[in-house]
């Protein structure tokens, strides 16, 4: 058997993830329409980010769901991924972070036939995701979205807001 390193599976892994995401989505589509596709990954998705976040949380050895694990917990993902962000803490309560650079975005910006479907994206599967993956990992911890860059604003926002 072939000994291969962390750095190759790292490798591996890094550039067939994103790879096969779009396929999926691409197939998908292509089957049933653009709707129906975005309604099954919208669903894939929130399913998945459940794992994630249950799976890092384990790794990162974090043992409550406060506002500083949740951002922990993201901006591990991110980093990951080779988001590039900027974590604002405004105070114990509140965190705004900016996204300056999101990697499903930089591909999809990359193909010009799927340029038309970023904002789409933006709104209709990373919000919505994002927000049901953060209801429960917290209901307390509030969230919203006031800028995307998939609909021209200079960089997308997250903002939390822990309430009691």
């Amino acid at each position: 058997m072939r000994k291969v390193t962390n750095s190759d599976k790292l490798f591996y892994f890094e550039k067939n993830f994103f790879t096969m995401d779009g396929l999926w989505m691409l197939e998908i589509e292509k089957e049933v329409g653009w709707d129906t596709a975005l309604k099954i990954d919208r669903a894939v998705w929130i399913r998945l980010m459940k794992v994630i976040f249950r799976r890092i949380k384990k790794y990162l050895d974090i043992e409550t769901n406060n506002l500083s694990d949740l951002i922990e917990i993201i901006t591990f993902r991110w980093s990951v991924e080779g988001w590039k962000y900027l974590v604002n803490r405004v105070s114990e309560s509140e965190v705004i972070i900016e996204i300056k650079e999101c990697p499903y975005k930089a591909i999809m910006d990359r193909n010009t036939n799927r340029q038309d479907r970023i904002p789409l994206i933006c709104k209709n599967m990373c919000f919505p995701f994002y927000k049901m993956a953060f209801e429960e990992f917290n209901p307390k911890i509030k969230f919203e979205r006031n800028k995307f860059m998939g609909i021209g604003d200079n960089y997308c926002d997250f903002c939390f807001k822990s309430v009691d």
